[in-house]
Order: structure tokens, then sequence, then C-alpha cells
């Protein structure tokens, strides 16, 4: 049986040898979610060009909001920096520049989160949390890679439950248990296959019950989400996609924008890591 050495690690032999040198798999893992959290981002930009219009046509002042995070071009510049700095990460392997990305990133979703433009869009909110994961990765690279991408997985499966969380606390009010909310915003109108299935099979007072079940039924599963961080990661990992893909299949596509950064800690989540030496690749 053949065997192969490397320096600071174990003889490994048959089928646990290493695969052929190429990108190290905790910088695969790391332009994953960057990927996703671009994805989020792009999937926006159908929606802000209209809001960007409307804003330099059409001044809005509040109070609240101080005169920066109220600036058009402050919303712009928020939104495509992580986008050019996520496309060069795809790149570069330097350590200091994938922090440096990464925290650069969770600062604009962050101003996104407070901007007058931006603030009640939960999208910038899931990015951001996100970013917080693509620090804590990027500054541990060079750890040992087998323990990095253990704790990645868990890290991952955290920041997913604790969105859940806040998902379904946000929904515990009398309004959503009562299923009105969604019937408003989904089950009037919308248009979309589900929602426009059950319009043409339905009479409106049943449509109306049908609403009631159907808001209830997500925040019970959000609330199970909610405790995903109690299960093995790749079993929670399966369930969480299960449940992300189902919210935009089931309620609506623009929700894509939400959910395909917590798509990338999802696949953090189920990755089955190679055998790898005992240090992950430094980078400087």
């Amino acid at each position: 049986m053949s065997s192969t050495t490397f320096a600071g690690s174990a003889t490994l032999t048959g089928p646990e040898r290493l695969p052929k040198p190429g990108v190290p798999q905790v910088i695969v893992l790391y332009r994953v979610v960057v990927g996703f959290i671009i994805a989020s981002l792009l999937w926006k930009c159908s929606f802000y060009p209209a809001v960007y219009t409307v804003y330099t046509q059409f001044r809005m002042e509040d109070d609240f909001f101080p005169r920066l995070m109220s600036s058009t071009l402050v919303l712009v510049a928020l939104l495509l920096t992580p986008v050019a700095l996520g496309m060069i990460a795809m790149f570069v392997r330097r350590k200091w520049f994938m922090i440096t990305q990464a925290t650069v990133t969770a600062i604009c979703m962050f101003g996104m989160c407070i901007h007058q433009g931006s603030y009640n869009d939960v999208t910038f909110l899931t990015c951001f949390w996100v970013s917080l994961w693509c620090i804590w990765y990027t500054i541990k690279i060079g750890s040992p890679e087998k323990e990095l991408i253990s704790q990645a997985k868990k890290f991952a499966i955290l920041i997913i439950s604790l969105i859940f969380f806040g998902g379904t606390i946000g929904k515990l009010t009398p309004g959503y248990w009562s299923g009105q909310v969604l019937y408003e915003i989904y089950f009037i109108d919308r248009d979309f296959w589900i929602f426009n299935l059950l319009r043409a099979n339905f009479e409106p007072e049943t449509l109306r019950d049908i609403s009631t079940y159907y808001s209830r039924m997500i925040i019970l599963a959000e609330s199970a989400c909610a405790l995903l961080w109690l299960l093995p990661s790749k079993i929670a990992g399966g369930v969480a996609m299960t449940v992300l893909l189902g919210i935009v299949v089931f309620s609506n596509e623009q929700l894509l924008s939400v959910m395909f950064c917590l798509v990338g800690l999802t696949i953090v989540a189920l990755h089955d890591p190679k055998p790898v030496s005992v240090a992950s690749p430094a980078t400087t």
C-alpha cells in the first residue's frame, strides 16, 4: 500500500491520501460564502434602480436619519463596494485582503441596515451576519484545517439558527398568528404561482382561513429551525437548506436575496472535509 508523508502531518495511506495541490478547501469555502453574499446583493439590483430614481426625484427627509444615512450616493456605494471586493476576493488568496474584504462588507451591510433607503430590507441584515462569519473565518485561516472547518460548520449553523430565531420573534404578533399580515401581503393579489393557484380554486373566505394555517406553519417551522444548533452540523445544514429553499418556492422569489447568503453557510455546514495536513494554508 502506498503512503504519502507531509511535513507536520501523519503518514496517510490508500484512500486517505491528500488530493493533488490546488485551491485549498478552506479558501474554497470562503469563496463559496462570499459568492453567495454577492448573489444576495446582485439579486437586489432589479429593485434598487427604481429606488434610486425615486430618491433622486423626490427628496425624502426624516430627522431620525443623519444626512449621510439618507444620501443616495452613500446607498449606491454601500451596495456596490462589497460586490466589487467580493469579486476580487475570488482570485486573491492573501489573508490580509480576505480579512479586509470581510470587514468592509460587514461595515457596508451595517450601513445598509441603518440607511434610510434600505433599513427595512432584511437582505442586508442576513448579509451582515454572514459577513461576521467571514471575518471570524478569515482571521482563523492558518489554524489547523480540520479544527477550523469543524468550528466553521458549527458557527455557520449557529448564525442560521439566530436568523431563524429573529424571524420567529418578529412574527410573534396577533397579525401574523391570525394570518392577516400574510393574507394582505400574499393572498390578495401577489402574482406568484402558489397564490395564483389558490385564488383560482378557493373563495376569499377560504383563502383567509388558509392564510392562517400558512402563517402559523411558517412560525412553527422557523421556531424549530432556531434550534438547529443542537443538531449535528450536516443534519442541521440539510434541514436549513430545505427550509430556506422551501420558503422561496412557496412564498416569493424575491426572498432569494435574503436566502442566498444563508445558503452559502448551509453549504459550509454540509461540507465533508477532505483529509488535510495539520495546519491550514497560511497566507500573508
